[in-house]
């Protein structure tokens, strides 16, 4: 009889320790929730193909807020025309801030040089946040005779080179256009590529003497000796290559953009559940553990809020619409 007693005593001494943790269960369970958007699941449709760098970017954000704020997270890809088939199919949703478009810098420029699409960015969509920008830098073989942005502009004065891009209209095409518009008496021929793999091998190849892409597939090529950088292509240099100057630092005028992964909704979507999901987004792409990822990942680990993104789109509106105008249409096509 004392066993059994003892042994009941013993249970009910450990029920207040139960109860206690069941509690801390139920206000976690309760605290997650509290930090979702909705009950709903969120959309994120994604310009890009799968795999690419805003893709990546947009599937580590959704498992963080999975993680972090138990909110159901689909991620779905429409790549094409630009980002416009995407934007258009956010637009045509419910505009409940739920749906959420993950673009890049192609969709702000594209209204600028196919205005014909007749799809304005900064009127039609809200900025929610931004997150891991890309630095572009300009890459040549590593036998070049140039070791500095201004010997490779001196090199071009005597003779005429060759550019390879990720695209017509890409960032990686306009941050050597933008070079270029500061440097009137140099001409260099744009050749687009489909991406950054053929646009680099091309270089490597001596196919073209300059190229220009995003930081990330540049990484392993530049430490293997494959390619020289020359220099950055955005306001600050990269924390993944420290030691490349920017433009400013090498006597050029500055470029102050990076390609960016923005966060957008439609106009309409109400301002709590856009100021929740720009919270989320946020909060799931900030901390050691999200940086550690995105510099493992060759991206920059920052972010901005929706008034600061805000700014900045604007701001580099201003700056494609003044270089695009220069420009030969042809360019583009």
């Amino acid at each position: 009889m004392t066993t059994k007693r003892t042994g009941f005593i013993r249970v009910v001494k450990c029920l207040p320790i139960l109860s206690v943790g069941f509690a801390l269960v139920a206000a976690s369970i309760a605290s997650a929730q509290d930090q979702r958007i909705s009950s709903q699941p969120v959309r994120f449709i994604v310009m890009f193909a799968a795999g690419g760098g805003s893709d990546v970017v947009a599937r580590y954000v959704a498992d963080r807020m999975s993680t972090l704020q138990g909110q159901t997270v689909v991620v779905e890809n429409r790549p094409g025309a630009a980002g416009v088939i995407a934007a258009r199919q956010v637009l045509s949703s419910d505009p409940n801030g739920l749906t959420v478009l993950v673009a890049s810098n192609p969709l702000l420029i594209n209204q600028i040089i196919r205005p014909e699409t007749k799809f304005e960015m900064l009127k039609e969509l809200t900025p929610v946040a931004s997150v891991a920008p890309q630095s572009v830098v300009l890459v040549t073989p590593p036998e070049f005779p140039a070791n500095s942005l201004k010997e490779l502009i001196d090199v071009a004065k005597k003779r005429d080179l060759n550019y390879g891009t990720t695209g017509a209209g890409s960032l990686s095409h306009l941050a050597v256009a933008y070079l270029l518009s500061s440097q009137p008496d140099v001409k260099m021929q744009h050749i687009p590529y489909a991406g950054s793999a053929p646009a680099l091998t091309a270089v490597m190849a001596n196919q073209v003497e300059l190229g220009s892409s995003t930081v990330p597939p540049t990484i392993g090529l530049i430490a293997g000796g494959k390619l020289k950088p020359i220099a950055i292509a955005s306001a600050n240099r990269s924390v993944m290559l420290p030691n490349v100057p920017t433009y400013a630092e090498a006597g050029f005028p500055a470029l102050p953009v990076s390609v960016w992964t923005g966060f957008f909704v439609p106009k309409a979507a109400p301002k709590d559940v856009v100021d929740r999901l720009s919270k989320a987004i946020l909060t799931a792409s900030s901390g050691p553990e999200a940086q550690a990822k995105f510099k493992e990942l060759g991206f920059e680990p920052s972010t901005s809020g929706a008034e600061k993104f805000n700014d900045e789109l604007n701001a580099e509106f201003k700056i494609w619409a003044d270089v695009v105008k220069n420009l030969d249409p042809a360019t583009f096509k």
